[in-house]
């Protein structure tokens, strides 16, 4: 299980990484291309939206993942060591449950109904744009089901502090 999450969370870092990249490099041509050249490129403007779409969700994948989002800790810190395992894998059924029924089903039925529509400006299909949605849900969901493993695998004592190394 830690090979398959350490593999998952270089390939996350590796496309979201790869994406900023290309985003600042498409950037930087839409900055050139507006003052030097004075002739602004739409299809820069156009990438750089897209993208901006993909590395939010995938961003929120990763870090769904590695449990670093920002969390509400009233129910966590109320509950005695024993029970905090319990609550923490409930917290993450929800988790896994909004990326199947909205991220992972909506996301594709949205896909479905987008992609015969073209984005003028890139000349790709919109379902391009949001198969992100179904993407970052089935990654978020993998998240999910390998952090409830790791809980279930973890002893009560380690329940006294933060929980963050799921």
């Amino acid at each position: 299980m830690k090979y398959l999450r350490n593999y998952l969370d270089q390939l996350m870092q590796i496309i979201c990484c790869g994406l900023f990249s290309m985003m600042i490099m498409a950037a930087s041509w839409q900055v050139f291309s507006r003052y030097v050249l004075n002739t602004p490129s739409t299809v820069s403007e156009a990438f750089l939206r897209v993208s901006l779409i993909w590395l939010s969700m995938m961003a929120i994948a990763f870090v769904a993942g590695r449990r670093d989002h920002v969390s509400f800790t009233l129910f966590t810190d109320m509950v005695s060591a024993r029970y905090k395992s319990v609550v923490l894998a409930g917290i993450e059924l929800v988790f896994l449950l909004f990326a199947i029924l909205i991220m992972l089903y909506g996301g594709y039925a949205m896909v479905t109904s987008t992609m015969s529509q073209n984005y003028p400006l890139l000349n790709i299909p919109r379902g391009y744009i949001y198969l992100s949605l179904p993407v970052s849900g089935g990654v978020i969901a993998l998240y999910c089901v390998m952090n409830i493993i790791d809980l279930c695998k973890m002893p009560v004592s380690n329940f006294r502090g933060e929980v963050k190394d799921v």
